[in-house]
């Protein structure tokens, strides 16, 4: 079986778990996603080429470093964090003009924008704007009750005896027509120029950075990409975040061949990504070593992200959902002859396991 063999070093990255916010956690190794990511991109794919992949690595240190983070908060509060106007309300960016901020320096009472309470204006022009809106929603309020106090009105119209239908129907269409003028109005008036103002929460927020990283990748797919993987591998320059810059010490296409001897590694060997599959089919055919204390037959479980299909969702929103496949990050020690779905590639280097998703 024909395969590419990529031979990375980076200097430092982190291979972000998404679910990780206060302190973004990094897997061992980049995750097959982020792989397949980088490939596409360095090739200029703007659809998914289907490839398999394999990915074995070691890295010198992990440390953690503190960022100041500035993020928005979904919902906007009167009394808290920093009230900034955007530039655009679809697009968060840091297109915002600040408009007030918590005065720290006063020790006691509560924070109010509305009511210019313990804060440091910083564009009162603006500020003005946001109190306004309020006043204005506050107006809207009391238009919405009198179109409740009409609504009450027709449920006692339907319940009167005297009343024609007609009436009851004519009555219930002035109702519309009047909710729909002050649903338009309200939308132009507050809900689209309220929607500008957005509180801007500030603070210390952490990363993990793996350090010394050498990683081997080996890639399976048609005769056509990996030509193009080939010929665009000078195009590879990050692997994780965008400044996690990689140096391509060998990008070279080889055989891989069947498990068709004994193979015992060396305790300084790199780290894999092995499918559970090819454990389950091979458990008595090897022996693995952790580097972590628990989890699975000896390696830490993951669920790998890989590849994707997008999906609609309310509100003309789309999400990806992620193929995962489950892992087990692990070093092996020995493989036994006749090892099933497990490929070798016998380089110059040595013998590298090949464990192909």
């Amino acid at each position: 079986m024909k395969a590419i063999r990529l031979h990375i070093k980076q200097n430092s990255a982190n291979y972000k778990k998404e679910e990780t916010v206060q302190n973004r956690m990094t897997f061992p190794l980049p995750p097959y996603s982020t792989v397949i990511g980088a490939l596409h991109k360095a090739c200029g794919y703007t659809s998914y080429h289907p490839m398999q992949i394999s990915i074995q690595g070691k890295y010198g240190s992990l440390k953690t470093k503190m960022y100041k983070d500035d993020y928005f908060l979904n919902y906007l509060n009167d009394d808290r964090n920093l009230l900034v106007k955007m530039k655009n309300p679809d697009m968060l960016s840091s297109a915002y003009q600040v408009v007030a901020v918590e005065n720290k320096s006063e020790q006691s009472g509560s924070v109010s924008f509305k009511d210019g309470i313990k804060i440091k204006i910083v564009n009162e022009k603006l500020l003005n704007e946001y109190r306004s809106l309020i006043r204005t929603n506050e107006r809207f309020g009391k238009h919405k009750n009198i179109i409740d106090k009409k609504k009450a009105k027709l449920k006692e119209m339907k319940a009167d005896e005297n009343i024609s239908p007609e009436e009851v129907k004519c009555y219930r269409k002035r109702i519309k027509y009047i909710e729909s003028i002050f649903k338009e109005l309200k939308r132009v008036k507050y809900t689209v120029p309220f929607s500008h103002f957005r509180t801007l929460a500030k603070g210390p927020k952490y990363y993990e950075l793996l350090c010394d990283i050498e990683l081997i990748i080996h890639i399976v797919a048609d005769e056509n990409t990996m030509n193009d993987i080939m010929d665009n591998i000078g195009n590879l320059t990050a692997i994780g975040r965008g400044e996690d810059f990689v140096e391509v010490l060998e990008c070279a296409q080889t055989e891989l061949t069947e498990v068709d001897e004994d193979v015992d590694y060396e305790k300084d060997d790199f780290d894999v990504y092995m499918p559970v599959e090819y454990y389950e089919e091979n458990q008595s055919d090897m022996d693995i070593i952790s580097k972590t204390d628990g989890g699975y037959a000896g390696g830490t479980k993951y669920f790998m992200p890989k590849d994707y299909v997008v999906e609609q969702i309310k509100g003309g929103m789309r999400k990806r959902v992620f193929n995962r496949v489950p892992v087990i990050f692990c070093q092996i020690n020995y493989l036994d002859s006749g090892c099933k779905g497990i490929m070798l590639d016998k380089s110059e280097n040595g013998i590298y396991t090949v464990l192909l998703a």
